[in-house]
């Protein structure tokens, strides 16, 4: 896999796990995280173009 489908992989495991958790701390730092690696697949998939 490349470094772009991990990141990618990443945002999906951490949204889910936004969505699992029940205190509200815990689920935001899970969605920030989530966006911070949607956000890094993203550069690093324009980077190796």
């Amino acid at each position: 896999m490349n470094l772009t489908a991990v990141l990618h992989s990443g945002f999906g495991v951490s949204v889910l796990a936004g969505i699992l958790v029940s205190d509200t701390t815990l689920r935001i730092a899970a969605f920030a995280l989530g966006a911070v690696l949607f956000v890094a697949g993203i550069v690093v998939s324009r980077r190796s173009d």
